[in-house]
């Protein structure tokens, strides 16, 4: 038996080599870019660089970091659509799992944080809606990761594994909610993220109504923009009403200002639209091909 049919039980190990067990530059990139949060993190932890609460500050920051790569991990599709791109595929797994290991060290950090009192935890936990939601959003992420190997895809069938791995998109959301109940006064962030995951889910919603031909149509992407970056807007600008009674209007023409920053809103709107003028740009160069 060769050295190479040894390896490949061990292939997880591994993550920047094929199943073949050949060295992809790619996977190796997205493998160290997912290690650096973990590293700066370390590094900020030797450095005593993590404010009065340190054990606070890593739980916030594996938490937010889980759910930027499990928001990646959803881009994988349209980005290796839209760019003509389809060796994106290799690294989805990666991320993906990437997202449940940092939800872990999350909850570990939260564990830590709570001197590993199992009871206290528990009704801490019980006791509150927002981290029932985060509990529930995460163990669905470790049941995909856990499932996510070549052998549970040939143990379960193509099929009921594309179903079950399908739940990623009920995941998403409660990870988002559970993001935004714990966010408090700051939502800056949280509704960036709610604008950017209107446009990675309604991308696959669109795909359903116009399922042919290598992406979405070009129409249909500048809606999607449009419409994920107005829908942010709105939904900004109805939390702060109902939050603290805000004109939604004078919110509405925040979003337009760059007097306050860059609102999460017009991210949105200037992220889809950049990625839809690469996408364009891609189609062109192939055309003249």
């Amino acid at each position: 038996m060769s050295s190479r049919a040894v390896s490949r039980p061990f292939s997880f190990l591994i993550p920047w080599r094929d199943a073949g067990g050949r060295f992809v530059p790619l996977k190796a990139v997205v493998f160290g870019l997912l290690l650096l949060p973990a590293l700066w993190l370390l590094w900020r932890t030797a450095q005593h660089d993590l404010g009065p609460r340190p054990l606070t500050e890593l739980i916030h920051q594996t938490g937010l970091w889980a759910f930027r790569f499990l928001l990646l991990s959803l881009a994988v599709t349209p980005l290796r659509q839209m760019l003509r791109y389809g060796r994106l595929v290799l690294v989805r797994r990666m991320i993906g799992v990437a997202s449940a290991v940092y939800g872990a060290a999350h909850l570990l950090l939260y564990f830590a944080n709570h001197a590993f009192a199992l009871d206290k935890t528990i009704r801490e936990v019980a006791t509150s809606n927002y981290l029932l939601i985060g509990l529930a959003a995460l163990i669905g992420l470790l049941v995909l990761a856990a499932t996510s190997t070549d052998g549970m895809v040939r143990r379960l069938g193509g099929r009921r594994w594309q179903n079950l791995h399908r739940i990623v998109y009920l995941l998403a959301p409660l990870a988002l909610w559970h993001f935004f109940l714990q966010s408090k006064a700051d939502v800056g962030e949280p509704t960036l993220m709610a604008g950017l995951l209107l446009w990675l889910l309604g991308y696959r919603l669109l795909r359903r109504v116009f399922p042919s031909g290598v992406t979405l149509p070009w129409p249909g992407q500048v809606a999607l923009a449009l419409g994920s970056a107005a829908l942010t807007m709105g939904g900004e600008a109805l939390y702060f009403w109902l939050r603290s009674g805000a004109p939604w209007l004078l919110v509405l023409e925040t979003n337009l200002s760059i007097d306050m920053g860059l609102r999460p809103g017009m991210a949105v709107l200037l992220a889809a639209t950049g990625v839809t003028l690469a996408a364009m740009t891609v189609s062109i160069r192939l055309a003249r091909r």
